[in-house]
């Protein structure tokens, strides 16, 4: 359809619905992008395409809550650091750590959730879910706390920690074995051991058995004390009650063992004929498979006649929990040696189940733990308990990396035909990754990831970030939209995400030069429009309001990440220095991916300058072509302006294009913001930024 150039607007659009009459052509309106309706002709939306999202209100209430939103999942530590470990949750998402520290400034702190815990031979195991990807740095127990204290000035010295990691190829290969084998822990949920409660020569005290008709098990047993313990021993009796029921069981459970009495004798040694030759010295550990002679496979359950006689004891049931009770103490159980003269704290016994009688086994398909890494713990991270007990929290673990995720280094450009791969902080590079991932979440195997995006551009804008400082270090701890992700942290580097002709790509806000640094010289526009090429009655202006023009002071919040001190949020405050001390303020947190603190003042300063000096809004209609024109391209428009007093003039202005649509006839809608020029044609926003009088408040 050819359009009449010298129409009136109402003439060939709906007033109603923005429609050109007789078609389904749309230019008069704009998509309100919060209801996805049709406004009315007149109206402009007022978009953010290039401005950082502003901190959110905080909600009044809200009484449910996505798991990944939950506070108590973020990755990133809080003020309070001494709390207990958080658990990992079912469905819980895994996050990425990304990051790089440069010149002592950034790297990632992280609160990890915990998957794992048990004891193997009464040494504490942990393992944490630390990132999707493989961390490039390894673990150091230096830069990691246990709540409020460092883990090397714990009072276990041997404590160890170290990375675990399996590629996807690796388990797709052999999906049945265990990513996390060798820590003395196992994959399968089924699989677990754990510590009972001290059997002290005083008191009471109670432990649990297990179901000795499915479950394979070991029990040992440790001395705890001081000094000689080597020839004391001490008696308890026993009392057996049904664990489901709680019922008194124990004479039924005698009758069972076919003991005469139910008090036995505890840190007993006994010679190879199994004569009493007096007790164990502390730190003697046994295990009941090894006595048995079994080695270090587990005892298996009971079967036929065995079986059906403990089954008699409580209605078929086979899970019990024991009651000790202390009776006595004989510190020279061999007469014929000396007494002891140490203390005996106790037996300790600690307890192994498992599915079958060798627990490295697993049947289960491990292939869901590929490309994550694990962080595994040895050694008592508890805090210490009183004599006589043992710990049953430990508090939450804190983990410095100054190295995230291995990535394509898309920043440093192409070495040959391939990227390096190696921990990056550039934005970029983050973007990239996550793209990558989406194609192996999706099961997408035949497109090369980046063929979405442009690349030619990339190398460059990672140094323009570079050059201003501007990094990403932090965490993604929740489910993301890709798109929305990159769209919404982008302007906080200054870029822009677009999507251009059926690709996305990364341009910068602001004009940058040769060198990659903010451009403060004359600019030439893209392109410039006039009343010719403009159709008829389709310019529209809209100014911004009062409150988005008035001086405020804008405050940053970012994270001063450091290794000897779990991070610490800062907030810089930024305002023109002829601003009053008591402007309002409009705050923007960057604390989840800004360590610099210059990397905070300059997007601070870009928000005043842009609020400065852009002053309204424009869209219009054109029939020329615009194919070459992107979003973020400054254009000229010349405007001829007439009155019958004949002040007669040319109105010139320069704007950023921050949208373009186009339709079937060749017709495009294009919306613009106010970028003004000096009469040097120097941009004023870049030239404010970057020669401007600021007070930094720090």
């Amino acid at each position: 359809m050819a359009v009449n150039r010298t129409s009136r607007i109402d003439e060939i659009i709906d007033p109603t619905t923005g429609f050109v009459k007789g078609t389904n052509r749309y230019i008069g309106g704009h998509a309100d992008l919060q209801t996805f309706k049709r406004m009315p002709i007149g109206t402009i939306y007022k978009g953010g395409a290039f401005k950082g999202r502003r901190q959110r209100k905080a909600k009044v209430s809200q009484n449910i809550q996505i798991l990944d939103e939950s506070l108590e999942n973020f990755k990133h530590p809080n003020s309070n650091l001494d709390v207990s470990q958080k658990i990992a949750n079912t469905a819980e998402t895994v996050p990425i750590i990304f990051g790089k520290r440069t010149n002592n400034i950034g790297g990632v702190w992280m609160q990890p959730s915990l998957i794992k815990a048990g004891t193997d031979f009464f040494n504490q195991k942990l393992i944490y879910v630390i990132s999707q990807g493989d961390i490039a740095s390894s673990p150091d127990k230096a830069k990691a706390y246990a709540g409020l204290k460092k883990l090397i000035f714990l009072e276990d010295q041997s404590i160890t920690v170290n990375h675990l990691y399996s590629t996807a190829a690796t388990l797709a290969s052999t999906p049945n074995s265990c990513p996390i084998s060798g820590t003395g822990l196992y994959c399968g949920n089924d699989i677990y051991s754990y510590l009972s409660e001290i059997l002290k020569p005083s008191g009471s005290s109670l432990s649990r058995s297990p179901d000795r008709a499915v479950e394979f098990f070991d029990s040992r047993t440790l001395t705890r004390g001081s000094g000689d313990t080597s020839n004391t021993t001490f008696v308890m009796s026993l009392q057996v009650f049904d664990a489901e029921t709680g019922a008194n069981v124990t004479t039924a459970y005698q009758s069972y063992l076919g003991f005469g009495n139910m008090q036995f004798i505890f840190n007993a040694r006994y010679d190879s004929s199994f004569n009493l030759i007096g007790g164990k010295t502390v730190g003697t550990i046994e295990s009941a498979a090894q006595v048995l002679g079994i080695g270090t496979t587990l005892i298996a359950p009971v079967t036929g006649s065995t079986l059906t006689s403990l089954q008699g004891v409580s209605n078929g049931r086979t899970k019990f929990i024991f009651k000790h009770t202390f009776v006595s103490l004989n510190t020279q159980t061999n007469a014929s040696n000396p007494a002891s003269t140490g203390t005996l704290e106790g037996i300790q016994e600690e307890t192994i189940i498992g599915t079958s009688a060798t627990i490295q086994n697993t049947s289960n398909d491990n292939s869901s733990f590929a490309d994550i890494t694990f962080l595994a713990t040895t050694g008592n991270l508890y805090e210490q308990p009183s004599s006589g007990t043992f710990p049953s929290s430990t508090k939450q673990l804190y983990i410095f990396y100054e190295q995230g995720v291995k990535v394509d280094l898309f920043s440093a450009g192409l070495t040959g035909s391939s990227y390096t791969v190696g921990a990056s902080n550039q934005f970029i590079d983050l973007a990239m990754y996550l793209f990558k991932i989406y194609k192996k979440i999706d099961g997408n195997n035949t497109a090369a990831i980046v063929a979405p995006v442009e690349l030619s551009n990339l190398q460059n804008l990672s140094t323009f970030c570079t050059n201003n400082s501007m990094f990403f270090n932090g965490i993604i701890s929740k489910a993301v939209n890709i798109i929305e992700f990159i769209s919404s942290v982008a302007p906080f580097y200054l870029l822009s995400f677009l999507s251009v002709g059926g690709k996305y790509q990364f341009a910068p806000i602001l004009p940058i030069n040769s060198s990659n640094q903010i451009d403060t010289t004359a600019l030439t526009p893209v392109a410039t429009f006039t009343e010719a090429n403009i159709l008829p009655n389709t310019f529209r202006k809209i100014y911004l309001n009062v409150e988005d023009r008035r001086d405020i002071v804008v405050n940053c919040i970012y994270t001063d990440c450091i290794p000897t001190e779990v991070a610490r949020r800062k907030t810089v405050s930024v305002r023109f220095s002829s601003s009053a001390l008591d402007s309002p303020t409009e705050q923007y947190d960057l604390s989840e991916f800004c360590t610099d603190v210059n990397h905070s003042i300059l997007y601070a300063k870009y928000e005043l300058a842009r609020r400065k000096h852009s002053t309204h809004d424009i869209a219009f209609s054109t029939p020329l072509l615009t194919t070459s024109l992107i979003p973020t391209d400054i254009i000229k428009l010349e405007l001829q302006r007439k009155n019958s007093v004949g002040d007669d003039r040319t109105e010139t202005n320069y704007y950023q294009v921050t949208s373009i649509t186009y339709d079937n006839n060749g017709i495009s809608s294009i919306q613009a913001s106010h970028f003004p020029l000096d009469s040097n044609d120097i941009a004023e926003i870049s030239k404010e930024i970057t020669t401007g009088t600021f007070t930094v408040l720090q």
